[in-house]
């Protein structure tokens, strides 16, 4: 299944925190190609966004493990404001 993390920011993100979505992905990835780590930039503010695929189960079943990965590895975010995880049908 495919997963979508996205940390919103209001801080213009560095090199240091896309390596850091990097680090959590792994964990919960069945396909370490498919992780795809990108920024984007709107009004509010900046977006970390990390896709990757996971073996398919119930997402009710993950949805806490994968938040408690992301905040492992992204505690120290400057301007953490949002942490949003979906389940795309397509990446």
């Amino acid at each position: 299944m495919n997963v979508r993390v996205t940390i919103e920011v209001s801080t213009p993100p560095t090199a240091s925190n896309l390596d850091k979505l990097r680090s959590a992905a792994p964990e919960l990835t069945n396909n370490l190609k498919s992780i795809v780590v990108s920024t984007d930039v709107d009004s509010k503010g900046f977006s970390l966004t990390a896709n990757f695929t996971m073996k398919t189960t119930a997402q009710y079943q993950v949805v806490d493990r994968i938040s408690k990965e992301f905040e492992f590895w992204t505690f120290d975010l400057e301007g953490d404001r949002e942490m949003i995880i979906s389940f795309p049908t397509h990446i």
